[in-house]
């Protein structure tokens, strides 16, 4: 059966925390230390904020979650809403690339087309919105896809804020629909 994808709800937050915690656990491991998969919860998890938004993607298969992911109209890059220095300021379409944020593969749908397909609903998204290109702030697991997709490195950063410092790129595309 093909995936499905909907706009998530807040009745979602609590099945989507799950999926993340375990993709945070599960998908980070061999490119992070135990430290920094413990510190990167810090700097990772759900945005409530995109979910009010109407900007973040639930993606299903027989009604079991698979992943998700989303994008942003507003300042923050990455975090979570337990994140410290969340920027909510509205980016503007004409200068600011839109924000792709907090996706996350269920680790038993790892490698079947998730992530690919949470991007593309982000790029024809901020798309119909004006944005002209993305920008993410990606983990070392999802570096790949993304270069596969088309983002390329911008600069690289390590977020201590949990503890032992987790490694993290900027990345940046043109939209090209």
């Amino acid at each position: 059966m093909p995936f499905t994808h909907r706009i998530a709800t807040a009745a979602d937050i609590a099945a989507l925390t799950a999926i993340m915690d375990k993709a945070i656990a599960d998908l980070q491991r061999g490119f992070l230390t135990p430290e920094q998969i413990r510190s990167s919860r810090t700097v990772m998890g759900i945005d409530t904020q995109l979910i009010e938004d109407g900007t973040y993607f639930v993606v299903e298969e027989n009604h079991e979650i698979a992943g998700c992911g989303g994008w942003s109209r507003r300042a923050t890059l990455y975090g979570g809403d337990h994140t410290p220095g969340r920027e909510p300021a509205p980016l503007d379409p004409a200068h600011d690339p839109a924000r792709v944020r907090a996706m996350y593969t269920n680790p038993d749908y790892a490698r079947r087309g998730v992530g690919r397909l949470i991007l593309e609903l982000c790029e024809r998204a901020a798309a119909a919105e004006g944005f002209t290109s993305l920008e993410l702030m990606g983990t070392l697991s999802g570096e790949p896809l993304y270069r596969t997709y088309g983002f390329e490195p911008v600069e690289w950063i390590a977020d201590d804020r949990g503890g032992a410092p987790v490694p993290l790129v900027r990345m940046r595309k043109s939209i090209q629909l």
